[in-house]
């Protein structure tokens, strides 16, 4: 076999359609090949399931070979079909793809059709397999991007959408050999509610004191309550009716329409009790209330009310700010909560322009991205289930598949953008969605959202352990083992405190 005399070793696999070989061969240098041979083009989708792969080569050589166009194509219907069913982290690039033609007739049409499929490159009609490895060998070496670095995204979703975020990094805490991840994470982003667990995060605080804090019982940080979330901003609501009602009597009734509207409130809730903490919450943790004082790197997005400009706190010219100013700013969603200016400039939501900036994490440098993603619709299978709710209930879930499906279409253009970089998405499974199907801002904290999400988070972990595992391993995180991840969730709610409501 070629292979073989290519100084290669087959290595067990037990399965059929598999056979994998290693590869150390002077003609690749220092790079090591873990290659497995697919004897059955429908059994790509089922490989990558299990293996991570950094690139997939079709090889249309061969008696009963489809032509590659065709078979790239049916392959990208496959992974798009993986990915919807497993979840978007197992989106397959075809970016990552690569193809070897048999011959040369014909060539630039079909070079021109696997182009068209965004399949990196191909190799026509090959000499030997010495060939081949030399093109591999030039493509994992200067066409692959290789960092260590590991970023972490996290999106909006409300104080619901902050305990999911809770509840998912406790389990990889738990789950990462101790301290790897803290150590690993170099670069934080969050959005909206994602700015206040990002910036807990990027603290190093374990995450267990947070929800020790949820509880008052932190001796680390202060209190979180629902006080720290809602303070009303009653002062401000009845200064703007009162300044916008002068003058009603006798205007025309388009203008007492134009005052009415001007009165409205910009916000119910102030924010302040939620920027104080975190002004209190740095000085506690030994922190000043500036983004070049963490040894992260810390990004907090936010929109600019008047230009919807996407605003990233902690990127120049706004690298200079309050921390604690910047998480008040990428919360303030409208109408809920007052926008917070700052420098001249009055800011909302940065969920409002953007899901997550994860485009951000990987141009400094990320090549591993862990992403968490509350706001997710809950499905009905039965026709008509959302209309009975009601219709704030429908429109709190048209506002969530928006926000979803912005999401989903933004990581399909970055996941081929830059094909060389891993994610991790996780996102409410359907027990956790059914729980958090109402509005993401109900005024009790509900611990039981941790708890789903710590339980969800360790399933996922543990029936997709080889992947996981795998690819974690590639940046130096080491995934417990199976058994003890069954283990840990065994304990369930002992090491995360009540589970009842607490307000």
């Amino acid at each position: 076999m070629a292979l073989e005399k290519m100084q290669a070793v087959q290595l067990k696999t037990g399965q059929a359609i598999t056979a994998a070989f290693e590869i150390r061969n002077r003609l690749l240098g220092d790079l090591e090949l873990y290659i497995n041979l697919l004897s059955d083009i429908d059994g790509v989708s089922a490989h990558l399931r299990q293996n991570p792969v950094d690139l997939l080569i079709y090889d249309e050589r061969g008696e009963d070979a489809i032509n590659a166009p065709e078979a790239i194509d049916r392959i990208r219907a496959d992974v798009r079909l993986l990915a919807d069913l497993w979840g978007p982290d197992f989106l397959f690039p075809m970016s990552r793809v690569v193809a070897i033609l048999e011959r040369e007739d014909g060539r630039a049409q079909r070079a021109f059709e696997l182009g068209r499929l965004h399949v990196r490159d191909v190799c026509v009609a090959p000499k030997s397999t010495a060939t081949i490895l030399l093109w591999l060998k030039r493509l994992l070496m200067t066409g692959i991007v290789r960092r260590s670095k590991v970023g972490l995204c996290l999106s909006g979703g409300g104080l619901e959408g902050f305990l999911y975020q809770v509840g998912v990094m406790y389990a990889l805490e738990n789950v990462i050999a101790a301290g790897e991840l803290a150590n690993k994470v170099q670069v934080v982003s969050g959005v909206s509610s994602g700015a206040i667990a990002g910036t807990m995060f990027a603290t190093k605080v374990p995450v267990a004191e947070i929800i020790k804090a949820i509880h008052q019982r932190s001796d680390v940080l202060p209190a979180l309550t629902s006080k720290t979330i809602f303070d009303i901003a009653g002062t401000d609501i009845v200064r703007r009716i009162l300044k916008e009602s002068v003058g009603w009597a006798g205007i025309n009734p388009q203008a007492w329409i134009n005052k009415t509207m001007r009165s409205f409130p910009t916000g119910f809730l102030k924010g302040q009790n939620l920027e104080n903490f975190f002004k209190d919450a740095l000085k506690r943790t030994g922190f000043n209330d500036r983004f070049d004082d963490f040894a992260v790197r810390l990004y907090v997005g936010a929109t600019d009310q008047d230009s919807y400009e996407h605003v990233i706190f902690g990127e120049p010219p706004w690298d200079k700010i309050a921390v604690s100013e910047a998480v008040r700013a990428s919360c303030a969603l409208p109408p809920v909560f007052m926008p917070k200016q700052i420098n001249g400039r009055w800011f909302i939501d940065g969920q409002v322009t953007k899901t997550t900036d994860l485009e951000l994490v990987i141009e400094k440098g990320c090549s591993l991205v862990i992403i968490v993603n509350p706001l997710k619709p809950l499905p009905a299978s039965v026709p008509g289930s959302t209309d009975k709710q009601g219709g704030i209930y429908g429109l709190i879930q048209t506002i969530k598949a928006l926000v979803s499906t912005r999401f989903a279409a933004s990581l399909t253009h970055v996941t081929e953008r830059y094909p060389d970089v891993d994610f991790l998405v996780f996102e409410p499974d359907e027990e956790c969605a059914q729980v958090m199907a109402g509005s993401p801002m109900r005024y009790r904290i509900r611990t039981q959202i941790i708890q789903l999400a710590y339980l969800g988070t360790l399933r996922n972990l543990r029936e997709r352990h080889h992947i996981y595992a795998s690819k974690l391993a590639k940046y130096g995180l080491t995934l417990r083992s199976v058994e003890e991840i069954k283990q840990l969730e065994k304990i369930k709610t002992s090491s995360l405190g009540k589970t009842s409501r607490a307000s």
